[in-house]
């Protein structure tokens, strides 16, 4: 207890113990009363050790050589490593690795090619980082019926190195492993001891696979006969096995299975305690990187940090690692710089956190260092080449970049025109191109002020000439010809006409025309009529038709049943039943909705009208491009209390009072429709439903896009949208309300507040206030941004949304997941709700539904 004066505001406390966590507890005295606390902890700095100097290298020389061996001799000039390792690549080109002692300083390599030039490096290993390397280059000696290399004979090439050395009956003979044992089992750790039966040897290595499958390799001295390996999961079984050195030799392997004792209490496997989550990584350049985590406070004494580069070894028939290394961090600490890394390569990372001696979580990913030189994208192709776009593909190189561009200009020259894409895309669309020109297309690799070398190609678009020529205002004799004219203007148009047994009627129009009249037709004859246009003397492509001269138009046109928001239109099918209806509605705004209808109907019921408003509808009777003059009548919808309801309580005001689709008004706005289901009966009615599953017909595994505009079937399985959630829920105060039901049980849970940020926020969900029976699964997402399989803003190396096949507000990673695989019980995947059925059953029937909070339903009094 450290008193402190009335007007003190801030107190050293001495004589604390290096690297622990302390608590402080801080009172107010009045008189002889105590008030308060404050708490706070706090941890102290590590102990800090005088540092040493790093070992370094000397010389690497070749001292002895003969037709299939060649000894190496080294020096240490300051300090002391923990081993050493000799790397050279055989005669096939295959790496090689020759592991060596500590107190050695030379080594015999055998099985080499007779009369060839090797290079070796010397890699001295200390606390998992290597230095160096010191090289020397030797020669093997030649046999004696084969001549030296000479100006004839060319030297083979010196990073050539040799197979492995195979053992010889006489080092058998000379040395011999014994038996190899688990003498010891911990949750996390196992003791292997062995004998040597005959030897010595220079010293031995253990190598075996971890729980994640990565190979992992020990260095053991001469003089030890055993060895604790540590950081293993509890209840795992593990085999190991040992080889002995001698003279760049590798003799054995023993082997031995052995299986680590279960967790102790507090950490039994599958009881979820404090957690690692948002791995992520950050300011990686060519040779280092950050590596980033979170965890609670307190949660884990330290962190132990795996990395390294698995490559496959001709020595054991399992992967080995490239040099693997290890790094300790304090558990106050939440990142650690990887250090002395290999440039433009994929390192596998795997972060345990440890209580104690024991590993209570871990968490993995993958990082790649930065290429010295920024790789250009490959494969540069071009799809769905139109008159004014195409798709343009390429593949990203292996490093990371922080986005592409895009660049385009005529071929002869011109204005580059360019874009700026995301570092994950592949694909871009090219829009406002000028038809039958060719282009050239440029894609870059863009990271920081860094552009790659451009990768190039070249596009020509199609040419365009006149679209969706039409035969209009068919009659007995006449016909007018109406078509879209091309986006580059054409000097005239030729038209011809042609009928079995008639000459052809050949007609130019003027290059701003848009139709062309026809007539004098015969009675019941089938017509082609082509439009082309024409550019100085090139053709454009074509348009054509064909129609029927005397051919009627549908009778008697009426609106029926006209209610404020459909209407029913009925008419009289002509004698000659046509193909098709064409049905033009005129709308507010002056615009001009086209419906085609099937041949044989003779009704058509108009949805989504708005209330008290003048229509105006044309029928047209179609053969093929052929229509017949049109059938016109008008009707006004009738009114409602409000017109352009916002949501379905404003429905209900309308007096809809049972469940179904509708059209509501984002913020009642006449120009934003929107369909939606109304659930009317639930809890006093009035709800919204923007989500539902029930049957596994529609598919859920969807990206980013799809979730932002919704899909589905409003009157079956669908997602609303992410927009139409920000919509809706930035116009007023929302509550939510989740249903759940597995055949005869059903649940639900309610939240009073309930809010969905917009796309810049990566529609962040906000919701408080929960009641109900299903158990609060939703609040632990509250304050989470969403993600899909092709966007995720946490950054995590492991996308929530991939590992758990959905997309959602997911943390680390969900206690809810309702747009999750349907039916699915493999590893959280499905459609679950924690607190409910925990996170092994994939709930049959979800929906999610949201009304304003002002809304008192019946059962609460309103």
């Amino acid at each position: 207890m450290v008193p402190v004066a009335a007007d003190q505001r801030e107190l050293t406390v001495h004589g604390l113990e290096p690297s622990r966590k302390y608590r402080f507890l801080l009172y107010g005295l009045a008189g002889r009363k105590r008030l308060g606390p404050l708490s706070a902890d706090g941890t102290t700095a590590p102990l800090e050790e005088e540092p040493q100097p790093p070992p370094r290298l000397g010389e690497l020389a070749v001292t002895d050589e003969s037709v299939d061996s060649l000894r190496l001799a080294w020096t240490v000039t300051q300090g002391r490593f923990d081993a050493f390792v000799i790397q050279y690549r055989d005669a096939d080109r295959q790496p090689q690795a020759v592991p060596v002692a500590a107190d050695q300083r030379e080594a015999t390599i055998e099985g080499l090619a007779p009369g060839r030039r090797y290079k070796f490096l010397l890699y001295g290993l200390l606390r998992g980082k290597r230095l160096g390397p010191i090289s020397a280059l030797g020669v093997t000696a030649p046999e004696e019926d084969t001549p030296a290399p000479d100006e004839d004979t060319p030297a083979p090439d010196e990073d050539t190195p040799a197979p492995e050395t195979p053992e010889t009956p006489e080092h058998r003979e000379e040395l011999r492993l014994g038996e190899l044992a688990v003498t010891d089992t911990a949750p996390d750790s196992l003791r292997l001891s062995w004998s040597v039966a005959q030897g010595p040897f220079d010293s031995f290595v253990v190598q075996y696979q971890d729980a994640e499958g990565q190979p992992q390799a020990l260095l053991v001295d001469s003089d030890q006969n055993e060895v604790l390996i540590t950081a293993l999961e509890p209840s795992t079984t593990y085999k190991f096995f040992l080889y002995g050195l001698h003279e760049g030799m590798r003799l054995g392997p023993l082997s031995v299975e052995g299986t680590t004792g279960p967790a102790p209490a507090g950490q039994t496997p599958g009881v979820l305690g404090p957690r690692l989550s948002q791995l992520s990584v950050t300011d990686v350049t060519t040779s280092s990187l950050r590596l980033n985590w979170e965890a609670p406070l307190g949660a884990f004494d330290s962190f132990l940090l795996r990395f390294g580069v698995p490559s496959p070894s001709t020595l054991e028939p399992h992967l080995r690692p490239l040099l693997q290394r290890e790094l300790m961090v304090p558990g106050t600490r939440r990142s650690a710089v990887l250090r002395d890394l290999r440039p433009g390569t994929l390192y596998s990372l795997t972060l345990y956190g440890l209580r104690g001696p024991y590993k209570a979580d871990s968490i993995q990913g993958t990082a790649r260092t930065l290429s010295p030189v920024l790789e250009s994208p490959r494969d540069l192709q071009f799809t769905d080449i139109r008159e004014t776009s195409a798709k343009v593909t390429w593949l990203p190189p292996p490093s990371r970049v922080d986005s592409f561009k895009v660049s385009y200009q005529l071929a002869d020259g011109g204005e580059p025109q360019s874009v700026q894409v995301d570092g994950r895309a592949e694909t871009h669309q090219l829009q406002g191109l000028a038809p039958g020109t060719r282009y050239e297309v440029t894609v870059v690799s863009v990271r920081g002020f860094e552009e790659s070398e451009p990768l190039t190609g070249f596009l020509t678009t199609a040419p365009d000439g006149p679209t969706q020529l039409r035969a209009l205002n068919l009659t007995d004799g006449s016909a007018l010809l109406h078509w879209k004219p091309p986006q580059a203007p054409v000097d005239k148009y030729n038209v011809r006409v042609t009928a079995p047994g008639a000459p052809p009627l050949q007609a130019s129009a003027p290059g701003s025309a848009v139709d062309y009249p026809l007539q004098d037709l015969e009675l019941h004859i089938n017509y082609t009529a082509t439009v082309r246009g024409l550019r100085g003397p090139n053709f454009t492509s074509p348009a054509s038709i064909s129609f029927t001269t005397g051919l009627k138009a549908p009778q008697d046109l009426e609106a029926k049943e006209v209610t404020p928001r459909t209407a029913l239109l009925t008419w009289t099918e002509p004698q000659v039943p046509p193909t098709g209806y064409l049905l033009s509605l005129d709308t507010p705004g002056e615009q001009t909705q086209e419906i085609l209808l099937p041949g044989g109907v003779t009704s058509h019921q108009l949805l989504g009208l708005f209330p008290s408003t003048l229509y105006n509808v044309r029928l047209h009777a179609m053969w093929g491009q052929s229509l017949t003059p049109p059938l016109s009548t008008s009707f006004t919808t009738g009114g409602l209390r409000i017109p352009f309801p916002r949501d379905c309580i404003e429905e209900m005001q309308n007096g809809v009072g049972s469940s179904g689709t509708t059209t509501i008004f984002l913020n009642g706005n006449r120009e934003r429709p929107l369909d939606v289901f109304c659930d009317m009966e639930t809890d006093g009615g009035g709800w919204l439903v923007f989500q539902r599953r029930m049957d596994g017909q529609t598919d859920f595994w969807r990206d980013w896009e799809d979730y932002a505009h919704g899909f589905g079937n409003i009157s079956g399985e669908f997602w609303l949208g992410n927009e139409a959630l920000h919509s809706l829920t930035q116009a007023g105060d929302y509550s939510m309300r989740v249903d759940l039901r597995a055949g005869d049980e059903a649940v639900y849970a309610q939240y009073d507040s309930f809010r969905v940020d917009s796309a810049a926020e990566h529609y962040r969900l906000h919701l408080e206030g929960y009641r109900g029976t299903a158990g609060d699964s939703m609040s632990y997402h509250s304050g989470s941004v969403f993600s899909a399989r092709d966007r995720d803003p946490n950054n995590l190396l492991i996308s929530c949304a991939v590992s758990y096949r959905g997309a959602w507000w997911y943390r680390n990673c969900h206690y809810a997941n309702l747009n999750g695989l349907y039916g699915s019980i493999v590893d959280h995947q499905g459609v679950s709700w924690y607190h409910w059925k925990g996170f092994d059953f994939s709930v049959p029937f979800t929906e999610m539904k949201l009304r304003p909070r002002s809304y008192r339903s019946p059962a609460e009094g309103g």
